[in-house]
């Protein structure tokens, strides 16, 4: 058993499939199916269920990836720490930034670090609903910022600051949907929704639509764009479309007989390690006095 062969089981958890997997690792399919093959002959037990349409985990393998993906994750750190005593600080520092959180504030915190240390390349990136707990947790990102629940911190060994409040209520174009409505009224107007992040908790059972017209869309921009053509309605950020409420582009529908507006702090947050380099320290810093500023703010 060695690294390499975990990756490949890891890859192959993570695409459903042998081809993707392979494609990920620049590999060929059938090296990719010997060497797993091989693998399960050492254990002495199956990884794979082969007998659906989609690759899945045995009991077995589920246990077995769940130790084996925590020693990817400090394998990994190691090797950044390598990085960091050869360079002096992190070689990259990866954040995923939830579009919906966006705010000044955040921005001048990591363009701070970014001015300060600039032999470190920065990424950022986005996605799906929980794109940023998705990454933080799979070790794709060093830093997550998103709108926070408390069950959030199950889901990892997580580390967290509050930073800013999120107000999330239902909109529309102005006359699209009545401004006030019963859910089963709303039902049977359009949706749009964000796309669900792969987490267990996340799907379309969350979904306050139940209706059968959904347009999913992976961006907040597009997705506000749709909501002032007119395509349908949507639960979003209220702050997010503030302007074109205020223009009377869109409007806010309150639902009659179910709750209709919800309120969810924004963290940022990382995984707990022994050992942060210099870039993440400075952010994390700085998140810090952000975070004391949001408490005295609303005591």
């Amino acid at each position: 058993m060695n690294l390499v062969q975990l990756k490949m089981l890891d890859a192959i958890v993570s695409t459903q499939s042998l081809s993707k997997a392979a494609n990920v690792l620049h590999k060929t399919q059938p090296a990719l199916t010997l060497a797993i093959k091989k693998l399960e002959q050492e254990l002495g037990f199956e990884l794979l269920d082969r007998t659906q349409y989609r690759l899945t985990l045995t009991e077995k393998g589920k246990l077995f990836h769940r130790e084996a993906v925590q020693l990817l994750v400090a394998q990994s750190h190691l090797s950044q720490l390598a990085s960091e005593l050869a360079l002096g600080n992190e070689a990259s520092f990866k954040i995923c930034y939830e579009q919906l959180c966006h705010a000044p504030l955040y921005n001048d915190i990591i363009c701070e670090a970014f001015t300060e240390f600039q032999s470190t390349e920065f990424s950022v990136s986005s996605g799906k609903r929980f794109a940023s707990l998705e990454q933080v947790n799979k070790g794709l990102a060093d830093l997550g910022i998103g709108p926070w629940f408390d069950l959030f911190h199950a889901t990892g060994d997580l580390e967290s600051l509050p930073i800013g409040k999120l107000d999330i209520g239902i909109v529309c174009a102005k006359g699209l949907v009545p401004k006030q409505v019963n859910y089963e009224q709303l039902q049977h107007y359009p949706c749009l929704a964000m796309f669900e992040s792969e987490m267990s908790f996340d799907s379309e059972r969350l979904s306050y639509s139940k209706g059968s017209a959904i347009m999913k869309i992976d961006d907040i921009a597009t997705l506000k764009s749709f909501l002032v053509s007119g395509a349908g309605w949507a639960m979003i950020s209220i702050g997010h479309c503030q302007a074109e409420l205020d223009a009377g582009l869109l409007q806010q529908v309150e639902v009659l007989d179910r709750e209709h507006m919800f309120s969810a702090q924004i963290r940022v947050f990382r995984q707990h390690a022994t050992h942060h380099g210099p870039v993440a320290r400075a952010i994390w810093q700085g998140f810090k006095q952000a975070s004391e500023q949001f408490k005295n703010e609303r005591q």
